[in-house]
């Protein structure tokens, strides 16, 4: 920094060209006067955030991010903005900041109608006439987008995905509900997640977004069958859902086991998110389901589960974890905290192959209340 201000005193401007600071005054000197949305977001940020100084490219960015529909390339411009302000004490980190800027931008342009044409109409617009003309009209629809701005939050943060070797579906599903738990709407999902993918992903954003794509992505998930085609969360799953990480679930489905010490709502929990990590599609049988699920349930749980189980209609995943739930309680209870550990048991048959099982052996066990339940 020191040896940048010098050679602006010394006049080196070979230096210079080489080392232009966005924050330095005099690389970028503000010689026109800026807008009127420069001078309210500057108001806005400078009070709000501690901002100190700007410079003519803070200027020119802000109008490159204030007047591009684009969300690539508005967060590119806000990033540049921030780049060139400086602070009066350590900032928030940029990527809050750049969040709250395209808030701001997105409230402040939601009632730029209305301001623009305030104050030609305000001779002509009868009082009780409110919200009659299609005046009125935009100026209740400007109100109600910044009612639904205001009501979003930033209070859990959003994961980035940078490709490689990251889970693409556990990515996708933390950034569903950090999205969902911050009240954005699909339409502002689909607005800010070119911001949180990097490296490849970015890149393949900013190419499947491009205007002259054919069936470019254009919303953030599908109402119907006919815009899977158009939405991002389908192609993000068919682009890195690749076929070596499917094979990969399918191994750790396959080898998945209870293990000692661990309780059936951990079990069942990495369970379901194999099957829904294989399963995209959702095409799986719910006896599909059930058989990953007891295959390699503990020999103490399993034996005693698959009579139960077989007095069940139609049974479902649901079902089954909660059985084994209800199995693994009452031993805890009859039998005391410390239950003997087994190995895992072996495949068993089907529900349907196991209803003519005997309860004789049974009349001992804590959990022949399930039987009269049942």
């Amino acid at each position: 920094m020191k040896e940048h201000f010098k050679a602006h005193n010394k006049n080196n401007l070979d230096f210079i060209e080489l080392n232009l600071l966005p924050f330095c005054l005099i690389c970028f000197p503000i010689e026109k006067q800026s807008s009127r949305q420069f001078q309210d977001f500057w108001n806005w940020f400078l009070n709000e955030h501690s901002a100190e100084t700007y410079t003519a490219y803070t200027i020119y960015y802000f109008d490159q991010a204030y007047f591009e529909d684009n969300f690539e390339e508005r967060n590119n411009s806000i990033n540049q903005l921030l780049y060139s302000a400086t602070f009066e004490q350590q900032p928030p980190d940029f990527e809050y900041l750049n969040h709250q800027i395209h808030i701001w931008i997105a409230a402040h342009q939601s009632t730029k109608t209305f301001l623009e044409t305030e104050e030609e109409s305000y001779q002509t617009t009868p009082v009780f006439d409110l919200f009659s003309n299609p005046l009125q009209q935009n100026i209740l629809i400007a109100l109600q987008g910044i009612q639904t701005v205001l009501g979003q939050r930033n209070n859990t943060p959003l994961p980035l995905f940078r490709g490689d070797a990251q889970d693409p579906i556990e990515w996708l599903n933390d950034f569903e509900r950090a999205t969902t738990a911050n009240q954005y709407n699909n339409e502002y999902k689909f607005q800010i997640v070119g911001g949180y993918l990097q490296d490849s992903s970015a890149t393949w954003f900013s190419q499947e977004t491009d205007t002259n794509v054919h069936q470019r992505i254009i919303r953030w998930m599908p109402a119907n069958a006919g815009e899977n085609n158009t939405s991002f969360t389908t192609w993000f799953e068919n682009k890195f859902r690749t076929p070596i990480l499917i094979f990969k679930w399918c191994m750790e489905l396959e080898r998945r086991t209870q293990d000692p010490g661990e309780i059936v709502t951990e079990y069942a929990k990495a369970i379901r998110k194999l099957i829904k990590h294989v399963d995209s599609g959702r095409n799986w049988t719910e006896e599909q389901k059930i058989h990953f699920f007891t295959k390699r349930l503990r020999t103490n749980l399993s034996y005693t589960f698959w009579p139960f189980l077989a007095l069940k209609n139609n049974p479902t995943i649901d079902m089954a974890i909660e059985l084994a739930q209800q199995i693994e309680d009452n031993q805890r209870i009859h039998l005391g905290s410390t239950l003997p550990v087994f190995a895992s048991a072996p495949v068993m048959a089907p529900a349907s192959q196991m209803a003519a099982v005997s309860f004789a052996a049974q009349t001992q066990d804590p959990n022949e209340q399930l039987i009269i339940d049942l």
